[in-house]
């Protein structure tokens, strides 16, 4: 997929973006009491706890749907600096999110300062439902994009090459 024309399709581009963004920004702001920074925390972990095995075939194939379960020792840990360097939010803030979402039992030190996901918990019915609507409006989003031209499938080059 490949975006058009840049120029001829932009506000319709911005607008379907912008409209995707908010039904986004709600549903994080429905999981985390309105907290987007409370979001962004717990999404920092998740993504950090896995992103090793994400480029491992292995661990992609035995947890590619978000049913699988990574225990304690499939994830790696992140600090409070980590976070807050990926965030821009000050590490005090970040130290006192990571208390509140150690509170809710959603997150677990696995090593003094260092945190990872408490497994189970993105199992939970709320949170798949959730899940499964950001990935319903994510292809609502994807497909109005092809509905109004403002991309286009691009077919994968026969000789395995980039096309230019």
């Amino acid at each position: 997929m490949m975006l058009v024309e840049t120029s001829a399709t932009s506000r319709v581009f911005i607008y379907m973006l912008g409209k995707f963004l908010q039904r986004m920004e709600q549903e994080r702001r429905d999981l985390y009491f309105g907290d987007l920074d409370l979001a962004r925390v717990m999404e920092v972990v998740s993504l950090a706890s896995v992103e090793p095995g994400m480029r491992d075939a292995a661990f992609r194939e035995k947890h590619s749907s978000l049913a699988s379960i990574v225990g304690i020792d499939g994830q790696r840990a992140t600090n409070a600096t980590s976070i807050a360097n990926a965030t821009g939010i000050p590490r005090e803030t970040i130290r006192r999110k990571l208390k509140q979402l150690q509170s809710l039992g959603v997150i677990i030190e696995k090593e003094p300062a260092r945190y990872v996901v408490q497994p189970g918990i993105l199992q939970q019915p709320e949170r798949q439902e959730a899940f499964a609507r950001g990935i319903r409006a994510t292809v609502a989003f994807m497909n109005e994009c092809l509905e109004q031209g403002v991309v286009r499938w691009v077919p994968k080059p026969v000789d395995g090459g980039q096309e230019g």
